[in-house]
């Protein structure tokens, strides 16, 4: 694969400004509610501008436009607007199907498919938009405000975005669009959320990464018909390009971040939601099923990033994460192992395709496995580990070793009630893989020789075999881990390595150090004034329609 994989840029439709001198200008992201607010004014005129993706049908930007006369009735305001954004789309070829004063209808197809085997189609879409006034908004002599409403609809199916177009445009009065809107993200909240006393910077913080990831995942209550998800990017709201600053967008695609990262919060407080992230990999199960083939072993193996039809869309410039990071599907394994220990869902196991993502991801590694008559244990060869300093590849890397574990430990312990019986020799696999360790200073190795004098690693990696894993082992050998591999990762690793230091040293009873880690784990890595790392606030109003991935063979 050429690894160009992205997610499809579709035009937005309410990139435009006010033309208006002078202005005052105050910008606003309610996140209890949803919204985006943009007010500008001057001795004349007051303008509101409402922005949100609709929560009631997940097809629909909207955009209220209310402008409010400032001085005496009489004279006629007229205020001008310059489209920011173009039409166009360096994804997708679009034609005019339908232009009035109601509405302009765009249908599309994807200038490329991602993998020809599991995609023989470029992807349609279709998007209704309500056109801008060719004049301006105006307000009539004699109008004290006046309300616009502008509906986007975008779908891959014409009727539905037709029909989710109607709905907004002709059924529903604004207000009662907006209503409903925050009524339903109102409902999210309530649902559970964190809450922080005496740190208002903190809770801001804690509030924007739960409403990014939220934003991201389908809506908890919806009149949408249901669609399948296709991933969280660990960008969350990404634009699918390559050419941000470092890619930091990740292009969308879904790597370990998913699993082990992001995960964990959706499930403690949207078990629903946690169900959708881990329903994309089942839906993604003949493409893994393929990439264990390819590479002759068996059962389901994951691909490094994923993102429409599950074929490996790791970029060129990163062979070796694509051939040597296999622990992301051991990753998924644990997150299937979170579901099922909080949820206790014996049907998503029986029948749900839970208990098959669950045995053949065992099977996998029951298969990567090979016995070692010297050390009469287990090894899991060439592999890269979580620290992708520790390139092109490594064996026995101690957190791979411990997630295949747990994986086919979760098999066996399932299979009551998946009525998939696990081989002896798998479970013989699971308890006798060989766990590199440094007798003398009672530490994990992170691989097999790694050298704790002349190695600076990337991220957590072995700090993460005490939470999240909670692998067995004494205090002193968790706090041994914690100091020798806080000293030895980078300052420009990524935030989430700071976050399982301060668990682990709270784990300890060190409150000082764990609260130092933890401001580290998020302060410089957010982007004000919304929080927003590392995403430009339009993005939030259009990626809605985040299954359209585009790429080549």
């Amino acid at each position: 694969m050429k690894g160009t994989s992205h997610r499809a840029r579709i035009p937005s439709t309410l990139n435009w400004q006010f033309k208006i001198t002078p202005a005052r200008s105050l910008y606003t992201l309610n996140v209890s509610s949803g919204t985006f607010t943009e007010i500008l004014e001057n001795d004349e005129i007051r303008i509101e501008r409402r922005l949100f993706a609709s929560q009631e049908y997940t097809e629909l930007l909207l955009a209220h436009v209310k402008l409010i006369r400032l001085t005496p009735k009489g004279k006629m305001l007229v205020v001008p607007v310059e489209v920011i954004g173009q039409m166009e789309s360096v994804d997708i070829d679009f034609t005019v199907l339908a232009r009035n004063n109601q509405h302009v209808v765009l249908s599309g197809k994807t200038r490329q498919v991602e993998n020809i085997q599991y995609q023989q189609e470029p992807l349609s879409v279709f998007i209704y938009y309500t056109p801008l006034p060719y004049e301006g908004f105006e307000l009539d002599p004699q109008e004290t405000d006046r309300t616009y409403l502008f509906v986007t609809s975008i779908d891959e199916h014409q009727a539905r975005a037709r029909q989710s177009f109607d709905y907004a445009s002709n059924e529903r009065k604004p207000d009662e669009l907006w209503s409903s809107h925050v009524m339903l993200w109102n409902n999210v909240w309530s649902n559970a959320h964190v809450e922080v006393q005496g740190d208002d910077e903190l809770q801001r913080q804690i509030n924007s990464a739960f409403y990014y990831i939220l934003s991201s995942l389908p809506p908890l209550s919806t009149r949408s018909e249901h669609k399948q998800f296709y991933g969280l990017s660990p960008g969350s709201l990404s634009r699918g390009g390559f050419d941000g600053p470092d890619d930091e967008d990740y292009v969308g695609h879904s790597f370990w971040d998913t699993e082990i990262w992001m995960y964990p919060p959706v499930l403690l407080f949207y078990p629903t939601l946690a169900k959708e992230i881990l329903s994309y990999r089942i839906a993604m199960r003949e493409s893994a099923a393929d990439n264990a083939r390819l590479f002759g072993y068996e059962g389901w193996r994951f691909p490094w990033e994923s993102a429409r039809t599950g074929v490996d869309v790791t970029p060129d410039i990163c062979p070796q994460v694509r051939l040597y990071q296999m622990h992301i599907t051991g990753d998924i394994a644990f997150a299937a192992r979170q579901y099922v220990a909080a949820t206790g869902d014996q049907k998503w196991l029986s029948s749900e395709l839970g208990g098959g993502l669950i045995y053949e991801t065992a099977r996998f590694w029951s298969s990567r496995a090979v016995y070692n008559d010297e050390k009469q244990q287990y090894e899991i060869l060439t592999v890269m580990p979580p620290d992708e300093d520790a390139e092109p590849y490594k064996n026995n890397s101690v957190f791979t070793n411990a997630v295949a574990s747990l994986s086919i430990d979760l098999a066996d312990r399932v299979s009551c009630i998946t009525k998939k019986t696990v081989p002896k020799a798998w479970v013989d696999i699971a308890s006798n893989l060989y766990f590199p360790f440094d007798e003398t200073s009672q530490t994990h190795l992170e691989y097999e020789g790694f050298d704790f004098k002349n190695t600076t690693i990337k991220q957590a990696d072995v700090v993460l075999l005490g939470f999240p894993l909670q692998w067995p082992m004494s205090a002193e050998v968790r706090q041994n881990d914690l100091l020798a591999y806080e000293r030895l990762t980078r300052a420009s690793g990524p935030a989430m390595t700071w976050s399982m230091h301060a668990i682990g040293f709270l784990e300890l009873g060190n409150f000082e150090k764990a609260e130092e880690l933890f401001r580290r784990s998020y302060q410089t890595y957010v982007r004000p004034p919304f929080n927003v790392r590392p995403l430009s606030l339009f993005i939030l109003l259009s990626n809605r329609l985040n299954c359209i991935f585009v790429g080549m063979d």
